[in-house]
């Protein structure tokens, strides 16, 4: 199982309701603190940007959340995974 810290620098999906009351969220994770995690989140930035009258900026903001506020962080490794639904595996109810 990959580490956080070597997550660094990789789009995630993670469960924070701060960000989305009713959806997972895609993220890119810029750091791991001892209390938290500083991420990049794509639909934040364009809101702030929105507020602020700004088209483009020479930076990113980054927000931090601590680990209480996250409800799970979705990761992967690299191995096949297929839809059992899709091929037909899956049991009905």
């Amino acid at each position: 199982m990959p580490s956080l810290k070597s997550m660094v620098g990789e789009t995630i999906i993670v469960r924070i309701a701060t960000l989305d009351q009713e959806e997972m969220s895609l993220v890119r994770l810029h750091g791991v603190d001892a209390n938290g995690l500083w991420i990049e989140f794509q639909t934040f930035t364009d809101a702030l940007m929105t507020r602020c009258h700004l088209a483009s900026s020479v930076t990113t903001p980054l927000l931090f959340v601590p680990f209480a506020r996250i409800e799970f962080i979705l990761g992967s490794v690299r191995s096949l995974s297929l839809s059992e639904t899709a091929f037909g595996l899956a049991e009905d109810g």
